[in-house]
């Protein structure tokens, strides 16, 4: 700690006497050196300006997009260097300027089907001197080619699998399933990477209380070497009030011969269900139908069987059937 004093004590010293020297008259001949100095500075970076001289500066390359099918398996330079010659001044300005001085690459001019192409740098030659003046000389543009290996890739057709974690508000319910669009879609990728693909998974989509139709966009999640013909798909959720209804349905046999019949007790059962407010009054009892197999009845030793619900609509929901039970007895004709 005296150490750190001591320390402290010797830098406050030295501050002191710093200022005390640019408070003497020496200090003025001092600003006035620092004056001259820069003004000398500045001409004689002016002077250097107008000397001629070379500079090489990187010039960003971009490729349009390929379709789907076709693969470039090897990397491509994202710039070119080129090296310039004329004043300084001039050499300034494409320095300050050569993130605009854009080299776009139209790859399908150059595709050959799975093969090796070799784009000269002779072919950027116009395009670079089109952003020159006449005065600059293009001594040379670096790489002196771009390789582009092409390869033609498979193509798979696969299902789109929804990842969804949905809640509906009190008395809301889907009507039908969430509608995905599209429902599958188009891979290309090597056939050896495509062969152990069986569908394509989306984003979770998570929605809570919802309590109306919506149609959300969903990501699908990559697959390393796979392109996909969509990278998004819609989902359709059709979202309606809801009521409760109840219908009494008959129960009948199924699979009984000629010359037989079913007998239960009781001969019909209570089906209550949710459906949207909408389709309430187009659901009837000819929609359902609850019944009980000969072959079930004849092995077991009760006479009570479960009935089994065989029809029923799709718009309907959390179906409850009461009694579950009936009793059950085989009618010879």
């Amino acid at each position: 700690m005296k150490e750190s004093s001591s320390i402290l004590t010797f830098l406050k010293k030295i501050i002191r006497k710093i200022r005390a020297f640019f408070k003497k008259s020496l200090s003025k001949e001092v600003s006035i050196f620092l004056i001259f100095l820069l003004i000398s500075c500045f001409f004689w970076v002016l002077q250097s300006l107008q000397d001629v001289s070379e500079i090489e500066i990187s010039i960003p390359v971009s490729y349009n997009e390929v379709p789907a099918h076709i693969s470039i398996t090897n990397e491509l330079p994202k710039t070119i260097h080129v090296t310039l010659r004329d004043k300084g001044t001039n050499l300034y300005y494409y320095y300050r300027h050569r993130k605009d001085m854009i080299i776009h690459v139209d790859l399908l001019d150059w595709y050959r089907k799975d093969g090796i192409v070799t784009i000269p740098a002779s072919s950027f030659d116009s395009v670079v001197r089109s952003h020159l003046m006449s005065t600059t000389q293009l001594l040379s543009i670096n790489p002196a080619k771009i390789s582009v290996y092409f390869a033609e890739k498979a193509t798979r057709t696969v299902p789109v699998h929804l990842n969804s974690r949905i809640t509906l508000s009190q008395q809301y319910m889907l009507i039908d399933n969430p509608i995905v669009e599209p429902s599958s879609v188009s891979l290309y990728a090597p056939s050896s990477v495509l062969e152990n693909v069986k569908k394509v998974e989306t984003e979770l989509l998570e929605l809570e209380s919802i309590n109306k139709s919506i149609i959300a966009t969903v990501k699908l999640l990559p697959i390393d070497g796979v392109v996909f013909s969509t990278k998004t798909v819609k989902v359709r959720l059709n979202v309606e009030e809801f009521t409760e209804g109840s219908l009494t349905i008959p129960v009948t046999g199924v699979n009984f011969p000629a010359g037989e019949n079913l007998l239960s007790f009781p001969s019909s059962v209570k089906v209550t269900f949710f459906v949207a407010l909408s389709a309430y009054s187009k659901v009837s009892a000819k929609d359902f139908t609850i019944a009980v197999d000969r072959a079930n009845l004849l092995k077991s030793e009760k006479i009570s069987q479960k009935v089994a619900l065989t029809k029923s609509p799709q718009n309907v929901r959390n179906l409850r059937i009461y009694p579950e039970n009936v009793d059950c007895l085989i009618e010879k004709k």
